[in-house]
């Protein structure tokens, strides 16, 4: 009798492990495509009901692969990549399955908007023509729909890379 239950206990444990692991393959192949690591937010203008969640690209490859290959984006989310020292940029829609928004920023400041970006093309090209430290892409109509516009001012929380904190400050000194 100890054996056969001993059997039986060996195979819950095999079943429940074998469903651990069918598990987290799900969550691997499945998951990273329509996941986020979200870092922080931005807020738009004086509108702070209009708050984006974001993922960020800092580095060179993460900025190359920016949104590639999600076949959707949640209403209120977004990725930031951050350009440091800021620079006149280029972004384009290559692998991209998605329209989007592409907000340029310049230290806060929204400078320009491509609206509803063409997905999964090469031919077309969309430059900043300023000098930007961010880019917010957000779904395609996302601007329109919450009335951002160039101008605007968005306010960056809990992202590290973001700080303009050595912006010149007048300081008045008395003797």
């Amino acid at each position: 009798m100890p054996d056969t239950d001993g059997k039986r206990v060996y195979n819950e444990y095999e079943h429940m492990r074998s469903l651990a692991i069918l598990t987290i393959l799900i969550f691997l192949f499945i998951t990273p495509e329509t996941s986020f690591a979200l870092e922080g937010l931005a807020r738009f203008g004086t509108k702070s009901d209009v708050v984006v969640f974001l993922e960020t690209a800092v580095t060179e490859e993460e900025k190359s692969k920016g949104l590639m290959n999600r076949p959707s984006l949640a209403e209120n989310r977004g990725m930031v990549f951050i350009f440091k020292p800021a620079r006149k940029i280029t972004f384009w829609m290559k692998n991209t399955l998605i329209s989007l928004d592409m907000i340029f920023i310049n230290r806060g400041q929204i400078v320009k908007i491509v609206k509803n970006a063409i997905p999964n093309q090469t031919t077309t090209v969309y430059p900043s023509d300023f000098d930007i430290t961010e880019v917010i892409e957000v779904n395609g109509g996302f601007s329109d729909a919450h009335d951002i516009k160039a101008g605007d001012r968005v306010k960056f929380e809990n992202i590290s890379d973001i700080d303009y904190s050595t912006m010149s400050k007048l300081m008045i000194l008395r003797n």
